[in-house]
């Protein structure tokens, strides 16, 4: 029990938390955060889940592609993605070919040319989860990998946009 509560910046959180994809990571990186995420209500997890979507499409230059900025409209309007996978997704991705990648370092700095593009539409698809916690904090994440090293400013950057995640000492 001591080395999983240490493994989650030094306490469990509850069961729901503890299955959801990128959670655990996100405890690593920032535990406060990833608890302010987990006590919202369900519609302001949605909406972080949009704003974490439309913020990795920007960084990764996608958000101006037609099939982003519809798959973006539709997560607005909670309205199906209009691909039917992640699948789907990827391959129009590769079929882009006005699309230029872009690349950073991992944001564990593990990796160096960490395909932009690739990481942002794992946000989008995460972002369109049936669990609103599920779709906060998995594409929130994958908003990370997409910024890459420079992930402190996006941390920053949700916590201004949603002051309700202000950390308990700034509250």
């Amino acid at each position: 029990m001591a080395a999983e509560s240490r493994r989650w910046a030094g306490r469990l959180p509850d069961e729901r938390v503890r299955r959801t994809n990128g959670a655990l990571e996100l405890a690593r990186l920032d535990r406060e955060l990833l608890d302010g995420i987990a006590g919202l209500d369900p519609v302001t997890q949605r909406r972080i889940s949009v704003w974490a979507a439309q913020r990795a499409c920007a960084a990764a230059g996608l958000i101006a592609r037609d099939w982003v900025s519809a798959a973006l409209e539709a997560l607005e309007r909670s309205e199906p993605l209009p691909f039917a996978n992640l699948a789907d997704a990827f391959r129009l991705l590769q079929a882009d070919s006005h699309l230029s990648g872009t690349t950073v370092t991992s944001y564990d700095g593990r990796h160096e040319r960490v395909s932009q593009q690739h990481m942002a539409l794992p946000a989008l698809w995460s972002a369109a989860a049936e669990d609103p916690l599920a779709a906060a904090v998995e594409s929130l994440f994958h908003a990370i990998v997409t910024v890459g090293i420079n992930y402190r400013s996006l941390l920053s950057e949700v916590r201004e946009a949603f002051p309700e995640l202000a950390e308990p000492d700034k509250r």
